[in-house]
């Protein structure tokens, strides 16, 4: 991890990129359009660097705080969601996804139809996260209903 990168470099990643499932909408465009009291934030440790994006918005028609943190490569060339908290809870990949969904739509655009087809309220391996939280792990263990609700 280059100590020596500036965070504007980081932050400038985020605004600038996109959501594999959002293609065409910028990230700072769409979180402006959904979010009051924004806010970007760099931390760097030894391994990785992170962005954690704060903002404000509505919840289930309750005011709520939100932070999505974002790991960034080595090179600054990509990056992926590592947790989505709202208030102090962390939320589960598809509730994440039903956050996108809301994000994208406020900003005018919307989720792509087979993105996340195969999500199930158990397992979203094939949504938005590469890499969730370790702190989410344990909730992996409890993949035992495997009813289809077709």
């Amino acid at each position: 991890m280059n100590q020596n990168v500036s965070d504007d470099k980081y932050i400038s990643l985020i605004c600038n990129g996109e959501f594999d499932a959002i293609p065409g909408f910028k990230i700072g465009e769409l979180f402006e359009s959904f979010f009051d009291n924004i806010n970007y934030n760099v931390t760097k440790d030894e391994k990785n660097a992170y962005v954690d994006f704060t903002g404000e918005a509505m919840c289930d028609d309750k005011p709520c705080n939100v932070l999505i943190r974002f790991r960034v490569d080595d090179n600054i060339e990509t990056f992926e969601i590592s947790a989505i908290k709202v208030n102090d809870k962390i939320l589960s990949e598809c509730e994440a996804m039903d956050l996108l969904e809301d994000i994208a739509f406020v900003g005018g655009a919307v989720l792509e139809d087979d993105y996340c087809q195969d999500c199930t309220s158990d397992d979203c391996s094939n949504c938005l996260y590469d890499d969730f939280d370790d702190e989410d792990e344990e909730d992996d263990d409890d993949d035992q209903d495997d009813d289809e609700d077709d």
